[in-house]
């Protein structure tokens, strides 16, 4: 008899070589040298596993039979191996006594015999009885099965097959391409290649077929082709059966052995987006908890824990594997919808959980979570901006809950964007939602140094507050601080009192507190040193009161900045280093970029050059990344200072220039507190050069970049200009 069509009794000989999966044949191999009969090799679609087997199946001492069940449709297990073995059936036996007659001929002088069933979960559950049937009376059998999941039986060694790291599968698509081409991978094209790996997960076939296509049309073009990743790898010249050489045919076998309702979760899942926690999912309609473990036995996704104390959930997918389920949900319009919505709308509730509960207490846990879902909250946010109807509030109120946490990643441009977008989409939203957001827009454009814009909001804002003291209390805080850092210290603490007196009115003690600290912020920059000090420390009682870390460590920030004015150097370094202590913690880094600043300033007061500019240089990095000109200005000033102390005014000079650019660009002049060393300064700097020397100096720092001037020194701001 003729050995059944896609199956072999011999094991087959690859065609190229195995790549990075030595670890996992070693201990295939080991496990069934030892006192395993049953190794089950069980990974996800396009991760190896049959090229893993039989590299082991070559490395057995004894005799080796392999059998591939992909095209075992509806029969017996044991006819179709007896099929694939060329094995007459017999009248007088039944389908597995014959199979153990062949297996004992197959392993004469009872050498042990390797049986390899590749793709066994075609059938797990028939195919599981099978080989507990062949392993209880052959005991010179042993088994090595490929599967997208175990089967369960008793004794059985579940070895996983992952995805490769990043460094094995880049070599994988080189060695593909050098066997395709001849020719090594161009260096220029390495971070392509990485990126294309990343992007498929790690996954050997799918590394490889991508490979394949790297080497018809270029790599950077393979790159831009993955949008429509099933299109592009696919190798109909390939050897093998057609789920080895497709992508798109690999993911279809696996979902064509789902139930309907575990396809109809697959495609569900394809919502989210990085992964999802045990509440989130619950929300899907497909979702029942068996039908999930079900995917997850079945290698189509993956649960671990999370925190630092293991005590969360996190489901996630693969990319590719979630690429596919959206195309599938594709398919199914309105239960696409239906997910969708409840994702959105389960993302909102969140996001409106955090905006409630980040200035409290759980302030660190909310941040992780936060931190651990921006793709899902960025993907909720998409969703509610495409609902119709001018009336509908659903994305204002999103982009209003996650400005806290732009705030605190310094995440400002992507917070005013949304909030920009979604105040022009519902200019008839009701009020509340839209003062929420003009408020959040007003204090991202604040921290972003757009004076104007966040001037403008507030106002815009406040006539709608008129009957809500709680919503008018941050828009008076905010225009505040945007008077505060125009220099214009008598408005700030016009609107920052009566925002104080409002929260104390309504009982708002944080808002109290945030106000009160602000006011004391003011007062120092300003000058008034007194006043500040007693005002931020009351503001840190509060914030202590109210266990807000964040607040409280802001507060610390202030009370340096008062000792440091004051001349106690010791004191401010102690306030100062306790505050930035807390901001690294949070993560914050707008808190560590100021705490930074203000201790490169004790530190030049203490004459600690390295330390001052160190500290300085790392504070002018953070600054610029979050997007604080306003800061940037002041950090360049103090920069410029040390410069001149080590003896190079001509750069000391440029920094000055690039510093009043900066100040001009934004409308605000040095604060108060920091013109007197700003003076100096400059009058120091004018004594040690030429004033030709200063002008160009100071003419080349205001038109060079700061990353380029930072890095400069004097000799080169005053090199004569080449000739044109």
């Amino acid at each position: 008899m003729e050995p059944a069509a896609g199956a072999t009794a011999t094991l087959p000989a690859p065609l190229t070589s195995l790549v990075g999966r030595d670890a996992e044949v070693r201990a295939a191999v080991r496990l069934l040298d030892g006192d395993r009969r049953l190794v089950s090799l069980v990974g996800p679609a396009g991760s190896g596993k049959t090229r893993i087997a039989i590299a082991v199946g070559a490395a057995a001492p004894g005799p080796v039979r392999f059998v591939d069940l992909s095209t075992m449709d509806g029969q017996e297990p044991a006819g179709f191996v007896l099929d694939a073995f060329g094995v007459a059936r017999r009248p007088d036996l039944g389908a597995v006594e014959t199979l153990l007659g062949a297996l004992d001929e197959a392993a004469p002088g009872g050498a042990p015999l390797l049986l390899v069933l590749d793709n066994c979960e075609r059938a797990a559950a028939e195919v599981g009885g099978l080989v507990g049937r062949l392993l209880a009376v052959h005991p010179g059998l042993l088994l090595l099965v490929t599967s997208r999941q175990a089967l369960g039986l008793p004794g059985e060694a579940v070895l996983a097959v992952e995805p490769l790291d990043a460094d094995t599968a880049l070599l994988l698509f080189q060695t593909r391409m050098f066997e395709r081409t001849g020719r090594p991978l161009p260096a220029e094209h390495r971070p392509a290649a990485a990126a294309i790996c990343a992007a498929l997960d790690g996954l050997p076939l799918a590394v490889e077929l991508a490979a394949a296509r790297a080497a018809l049309l270029s790599v950077p073009e393979v790159r831009r082709l993955l949008a429509d990743r099933f299109r592009v790898l696919a190798d109909a010249k390939a050897a093998g059966p057609e789920h080895h050489r497709t992508l798109r045919a690999a993911l279809d076998w696996s979902y064509r052995l789902l139930s309907p309702d575990k396809q109809a979760l697959l495609r569900q899942l394809a919502v989210f987006q990085g992964g999802w926690g045990a509440a989130a999912v619950t929300i899907l309609p497909a979702h029942r908890p068996e039908l999930l473990t079900a995917l997850a036995e079945r290698s189509l996704l993956s649960v671990s824990a999370t925190g630092p104390a293991g005590d969360g959930y996190r489901g996630r997918m693969l990319q590719t594997v979630a690429a596919y389920a959206a195309a599938r949900l594709a398919e199914h319009p309105e239960e696409a919808a239906a997910a969708l919505d409840a994702h959105a709308a389960f993302y909102l509730g969140l996001a409106e959980q955090a905006a409630a509960g980040i200035r409290g207490p759980e302030q660190r846990a909310w941040l992780r979570t936060l931190t651990l879902e921006q793709e899902n909250l960025r993907a909720a946010m998409t969703r509610l901006a495409t609902r119709p109807g001018g009336g509908v509030d659903a994305d204002l109120r999103m982009a209003a809950a996650m400005a806290p946490f732009q705030h605190f990643i310094g995440g400002y441009s992507q917070g005013r964007h949304w909030l920009s977008e979604a105040l022009e989409r519902r200019p008839h939203a009701p009020a509340p939602a839209r003062v929420a957001a003009s408020s959040a827009a007003a204090t991202l454009a604040m921290l972003a140094c757009d004076y104007p814009a966040a001037a403008a909001l507030a106002h815009q804002a406040l006539p709608l507050t008129a009957d809500d003291p709680a919503a008018r209390g941050p828009l008076l805080t905010l225009l505040g601080s945007v008077e505060r850092e125009r220099a214009r210290y008598e408005q700030s603490r016009s609107h920052l009192e009566e925002a104080r007196q409002l929260y104390r009115k309504i009982g708002d003690s944080w808002g109290e507190g945030r106000s009160t600290q602000l006011a004391g912020a003011t007062a120092w920059l300003s000058g008034d040193l007194e006043t500040a000090a007693e005002l931020l420390a009351a503001s840190l009682a509060a914030f202590r009161d109210l266990a807000d870390a964040e607040s409280a460590a802001s507060a610390q920030t202030h009370l340096g900045a008062v000792a440091h004015y004051r001349g106690d150097q010791a004191s401010a370094r102690r306030f100062l280093v306790d505050a930035l202590d807390r901001f690294t913690e949070l993560e914050f880094p707008e808190g560590v970029a100021w705490a930074q600043d203000l201790l490169g300033r004790v530190d030049l007061a203490d004459d600690r050059l390295p330390s001052a500019l160190e500290r300085l240089r790392a504070s002018l990095t953070l600054h610029r990344r979050v997007g604080d000109r306003w800061r940037t200005a002041s950090v360049l000033e103090a920069l410029a200072e040390c410069r001149r102390r080590s003896g190079d005014p001509a750069h000391a000079a440029a920094l000055l220039g690039a510093a009043d650019v900066v100040r001009r660009e934004i409308a605000a002049p040095t604060p108060a507190c920091e013109q007197p060393a700003r003076l100096a300064t400059d009058a120091a700097v004018r004594a040690s050069l030429p004033p030709t020397g200063f002008e160009r100096a100071y003419r080349f720092g205001a038109r060079t970049p700061i990353d380029v001037l930072l890095d400069l020194t004097g000799a080169a701001t005053l090199a004569p200009a080449p000739a044109s």
